[in-house]
This record gives structure tokens, C-alpha cells and sequence, in this order.
């Protein structure tokens, strides 16, 4: 199953965007992700990321960036 990582600009604009999320039945997760400017978080949803970044702009969410990995079946 491939996860979809929507990442944001920190941990408060990640834990609205999936207690908003969640509110619409959408399956998702926070995660701690890496890259060039440190550390970052990202919602992580199974499937549609397109639409899950249109729900979060209209929190005022920025989705910095989606990408896609495979799960590793523990969550």
C-alpha cells in the first residue's frame, strides 16, 4: 500500500490538518520527516493526496510538497 506525505511547515499546522482531516473520515497520520532544511512534519494519507492538500488550503494549510513511499504494514 503506498502512503502519500503531505508535507507542512510544523507540528501545530500537522496536527490541525488531521484533526480536520480525521473529522471527514479520512484515514491519516502525523509523521516527523527529514529533508534539507532539517527536520519537518507531514499528514500522511493512504490515498488522494490532491484532495487532502485542497482540504488542508482551505484551513490556510500550506502543503509545501507530496510525496509518495510504500508502507511498511505497521500502520
Amino acid at each position: 500500500m503506498m502512503k502519500y506525505y503531505l508535507t507542512v511547515k510544523n507540528y501545530t499546522e500537522a496536527m490541525r490538518g488531521k484533526s480536520y482531516l480525521k473529522g471527514l473520515n479520512i484515514n491519516c497520520n502525523v509523521e516527523k520527516v527529514s529533508g534539507k532544511g532539517g527536520c519537518g512534519y507531514a499528514v500522511v494519507v493512504g490515498d488522494n493526496p490532491e484532495r487532502a492538500s485542497r482540504l488542508l488550503s482551505t484551513l490556510n494549510i500550506t502543503v509545501l510538497k507530496i510525496e509518495s513511499g510504500k508502507s511498511d504494514g505497521l500502520s
